[in-house]
């Protein structure tokens, strides 16, 4: 069964470690997007793709949202996310290829269940806001975090007092361990296609 909430893939980053866009690099049997939406498409019935500009590759059933704002951060893609969300939406970051699809399933039911204002699982003592649930309640407080120019979603999660999700309580779906590791990288990216 799909999840109800829609999903939101956020592309539109400068890739400026990688030095040219993330989601055209060739992963598995297609791109980084292709990979990604892949991943998305039977878990959620509504997929976003977030991007800064017109893709330059096909991105199947997914509805695109331009993000206009010439800054860079996720903050913006977030913002433009929930824009277009009347309530729930689960948020990945392009560059988390190896994420579990299980994980992905217990993250978004676990945040269709909180109260909260966004549902961020931990990894260790680190927070993962890029593969979490947002309400758009949290609207408001992106808006003015970013017009103060505090770009960090960390501190957003912070001042909406998000629900965390423990390691220990989502580990188990994903074996490997793998989930949150990110491809920012040439050698990131290297290491990781032998994977896909």
């Amino acid at each position: 069964m799909k999840i109800s909430m829609p999903a939101a893939l956020l592309a539109g980053g400068a890739s400026r470690r990688m030095g040219r866009p993330k989601a055209l690099l060739r992963f598995g049997s297609g791109t980084l997007l292709h990979h990604q939406l892949t991943k998305l498409s039977p878990l959620f019935e509504e997929i976003f793709l977030v991007l800064k500009d017109p893709p330059d590759a096909a991105t199947g059933k997914a509805r695109l949202l331009l993000d206009a704002t010439p800054k860079q951060g996720p903050i913006y893609g977030l913002i433009r996310t929930l824009e277009e969300v009347p309530d729930r939406v689960f948020v990945m970051a392009i560059d988390l290829p190896l994420i579990a699809p299980d994980l992905i399933r217990g993250i978004a039911e676990r945040g269709a269940a909180t109260a909260s204002v966004a549902l961020i699982p931990q990894e260790g003592s680190r927070l993962q806001p890029l593969a979490a649930v947002w309400r758009r309640a949290a609207l408001s407080s992106a808006r003015q975090q970013a017009a103060r120019g505090e770009l960090s979603l960390h501190s957003l999660a912070e001042a909406v007092q998000a629900e965390l999700f423990p390691e220990k309580e989502w580990r188990h779906l994903d074996p490997s361990g793998n989930s949150f590791t990110n491809l920012n990288t040439m050698a990131d990216y290297l290491a990781l296609r032998e994977r896909a």
